[in-house]
């Protein structure tokens, strides 16, 4: 430990700029907070900066310290969601031991992530649509940190489909990456029915764990080598 005097006043400027930092983390959250109950309240229509800043009890020029603009903030808030999610399936994906399994994890743990907070769902999945062309506009570099998480949550699944079929092609001769992502697409559209019906106070015959179930398998038997070859 160095005890000289330059020593402990680098380490107290080291100790600060952590402070500051940590700070602007929790704000940087509580602006996220604000935005979020905001948009569930009121829709896009009542998401404004300046609702934000009073929200969260700043003023709109301190709130351009961490947000650019309304779009970048939206962004931010469906990233987070979006993210989340992709990890709890990366890790659900990353313990398959075939990909059968891997495919049951795509389903699983992406409604597992979303059943419980229908209002994120909308938020990342259907929210661009509701709020109407123009909207919220997102640029490349966006895009960019996007794009990735598709990755994490598919290309190994795609991966073990695809060693698999050194046994002969799948019964569904469906592309191995293809194939990961409409398990996907199968747990999104769970979700969308499941929101729409159970706002309407009419649930689904089934239960998340049934339908969970039963895609798993469907997907699995398609993916499984067609023995018939």
């Amino acid at each position: 430990m160095n005890d000289s005097p330059e020593g402990q006043a680098k380490a107290k400027s080291v100790a600060r700029a952590a402070r500051r930092e940590r700070r602007r983390d929790q704000s940087r959250e509580e602006i996220l907070d604000a935005a979020r109950r905001i948009l569930i309240r009121g829709g896009i229509a009542a998401l404004t900066l300046d609702a934000v800043a009073s929200e969260v009890g700043m003023s709109k020029t301190g709130l351009y310290y961490y947000f650019r603009s309304k779009d970048a903030l939206v962004f931010e808030l469906v990233f987070g969601v979006i993210e989340e999610q992709a990890q709890a399936v990366e890790a659900g994906v990353g313990q398959a031991a075939d990909g059968g399994e891997a495919l049951r994890a795509i389903i699983e743990r992406t409604v597992g992530a979303f059943a419980p907070r229908l209002d994120d769902f909308r938020l990342a999945f259907l929210f661009a649509q509701v709020a109407g062309t123009g909207a919220v506009q997102w640029e490349g570099d966006q895009f960019d940190r996007v794009r990735p998480l598709n990755e994490r949550m598919l290309s190994r699944a795609a991966a073990l489909l695809q060693a698999e079929r050194k046994d002969g092609p799948s019964r569904a001769a469906v592309e191995p990456r293809l194939m990961a992502f409409l398990a996907y697409l199968a747990a999104i559209g769970l979700l969308t029915m499941k929101g729409m019906v159970e706002a309407m106070d009419d649930p689904l015959l089934y239960s998340d764990a049934e339908l969970v179930d039963g895609f798993a398998r469907v997907f699995a038997a398609a993916a499984a080598p067609d023995r018939a070859t």
